[in-house]
């Protein structure tokens, strides 16, 4: 088996995956029942296809180690990272290897599971690893009896690696309970039942149709209810990049801060896998050792409980730009995938590793300006994958291109995920604009409206939506390029109060002011208050940065200024208009009560 002819037979095997992401979903149950072992899965899978492309060569060993790096970059939950160290110690094996083997294979398959069981602070039976174990036995067995022929051989494997995955229920008591076997080795299996058939009867045809992510629904098999509460909330990953890392200090550290925790990669890379309730905690203990990339948290308790409720409804998605009360983000079901910001060398996941009083404080006090970045393709991808094996359909509503790429970003997700339903909105609008919009379509489809009903419901509330942001001291905005150093240098000498807001082209632009700094929470209500038709009631979100008095005080003045009020909510500013707004500002945002 030369490079090529192994690239073909692992893509036929990530082709099998891909068909069964969503009964991978189904049956996962452990290490958590969070209803993703086969979207991880398939995303690291994924990341092969991609990692490889255009890069398929006849030496099998850097082949492999082509497969292996792609691997690590795109491992993502569990399964997916032990995967991706089996690839790291497969390849090891195979380096100075032109072609293979069946005896190579064997090797390479006790090395790969080798390595995996070294990645785990905690191996346990009766998962993927019992399974890769049960297979790399198998073959050395055969090999040791002669067997060198790959048709026979990978017959032989599979059928060993079955009888394990058989086995997972009597080694593991959540499986047994649950009436299933082990999503990850299940997993597995599929991987070499796909190699196999290509070997014997397969054809690049079919390697050709399992580029792209499928997403066939499993509408014969009601959700699995799991009696397990979780030790921790936060699935936390990251890869840390540098030279000569050692991963033994790095476990050590690790092990105290969370659970199910699986570390592989090299000297030059480490991909860290860990369940924890405090993931920054874990990226600023993972600075010591190198740059970290990919940082990615999931919230395995809202995972969980869409895992055991959640079936055939439509999923609403936003970043998490939209600016919502906490109360309705769990009312109304609504999935934020957050933005990355960073103060210098240290990133942040958006609204899951930094605090609103936090991001303030820092921006505040720290001798750095935030970055900012959208959220990437990838992380969109991840999120729809696994929500389309909970939903029929998704509606994904955004800030405005306008001002950034994240409605890019979700596109390019949706296309490699062409058989979902998921259409993807500029919301032409940020902040609690946008948080407003995105709450309204929530609830239409909490009430009951379909997919093409909630779209509706979507573009008269974006049409009929405003916001308005008073700035209270621009030299934030200054910093971030937004304004220029005259035009506050102006403000200061008038003692004006700047308004921005977000035009209908989607663009963010000052757009009026009032005079006078000491009582921005009048000004605001004022001057709001001349912009829209007083004879609507409305439902009005208003946010603030480390400002908490005026904006109660804005709420109590609107009434005094003709506002109809059918309900009035408060929440934090979040980093979007945060960034250039800095502390002290407000920001008001209104829609009509009755948009038909």
């Amino acid at each position: 088996m030369d490079g090529i002819r192994l690239h073909r037979g692992l893509s036929a095997g990530i082709r099998q995956v891909l068909v069964k992401q969503n009964y991978l979903n189904k049956i996962n149950v452990f290490p958590v029942p969070d209803g993703d072992t086969g979207t991880n899965i398939c995303f690291t899978l994924l990341s092969i296809l991609d990692g490889t492309e255009g890069r398929v060569e006849t030496h099998a060993g850097r082949m492999a180690e082509t497969i292996a790096d792609a691997a690590l970059d795109g491992a993502r939950g569990n399964s997916g990272v032990i995967l991706a160290q089996f690839f790291q110690g497969f390849s090891e094996q195979v380096a100075d290897q032109r072609r293979l083997s069946v005896e190579h294979l064997a090797q390479a398959l006790q090395s790969g599971y080798d390595s995996a069981y070294q990645a785990l602070s905690e191996p346990v039976e009766g998962t993927i690893l019992s399974v890769i174990k049960a297979s790399a036995e198998t073959l050395r067995e055969r090999t040791q009896s002669g067997m060198d022929d790959f048709r026979h051989a990978l017959e032989e494997t599979l059928e060993g690696a079955r009888v394990a995955l058989q086995k997972t229920p009597e080694q593991l008591a959540i499986l047994k309970k649950s009436g299933v076997v082990d999503a990850g080795g299940q997993g597995f299996v599929y991987i070499l039942r796909g190699i196999t058939d290509f070997i014997t009867t397969g054809s690049l045809r079919d390697i050709a149709a399992g580029t792209k992510m499928q997403t066939l629904q499993v509408t014969d098999m009601a959700p699995i209810e799991v009696d397990q509460e979780l030790t921790f909330r936060y699935c936390t990953e990251c890869m840390v990049v540098g030279e000569g890392i050692s991963l033994a200090p790095m476990r050590k550290i690790l092990v105290q801060m969370g659970d199910s925790l699986v570390l592989g990669g090299s000297k030059h890379r480490a991909k860290v896998h860990i369940h924890s309730d405090q993931p920054q905690q874990v990226f600023n203990a993972l600075i010591a050792f190198g740059a970290l990339e990919g940082q990615k948290v999931d919230d395995m308790k809202k995972q969980v409980e869409i895992s055991r409720t959640k079936q055939g409804t439509v999923a609403i998605v936003t970043d998490s730009t939209a600016d919502i009360p906490a109360q309705l983000i769990e009312e109304y079901d609504i999935h934020l995938v957050p933005a990355r910001l960073s103060f210098g060398n240290t990133g942040y996941l958006d609204k899951v590793t930094i605090t609103a009083d936090e991001f303030y404080d820092k921006l505040a006090n720290g001798p750095d300006h935030p970055q900012t970045s959208q959220p990437t393709p990838g992380d969109f991808m991840r999120t729809y994958q696994f929500l389309a094996s909970h939903y029929e359909s998704v509606i994904s509503i955004h800030l405005p291109l306008g001002v950034s790429g994240t409605i890019q970003s979700a596109q390019n997700a949706t296309r490699r995920i062409p058989d979902a339903k998921i259409t993807v909105v500029d919301g032409i609008s940020t902040a609690v604009g946008l948080g407003l919009i995105v709450t309204r379509v929530a609830r239409a489809v909490k009430e009951g409206k379909n997919h093409a009903e909630a779209l509706a419901v979507a573009q008269r509330a974006i049409a009929k939506t405003r916001i308005f942001a008073a700035i209270k001291d621009l030299s934030y905005a200054v910093r971030g390029g937004r304004v220029k150093a005259s035009r506050k240098r102006l403000a200061d000498l008038l003692r004006a109060t700047p308004i921005l807001s977000v035009t209908p082209e989607g663009k963010v632009d000052m757009v009026g002011k009032f005079f006078g700094r000491k009582d921005i929470a009048r000004g605001l209500a004022k001057w709001s208050a001349k912009q829209i038709d007083l004879s609507i009631t409305y439902d009005i979100f208003i946010s603030h940065a480390q400002n908490p008095e005026d904006a109660d005080r804005l709420a109590e003045l609107l009434p005094e200024y003709g506002y109809r009020i059918n309900q009035v909510l408060i929440t934090d500013t979040g980093t979007a208009l945060g960034t250039h707004t800095g502390p002290g500002s407000l920001i008001i945002a209104y829609q009509p009560a009755d948009l038909e």
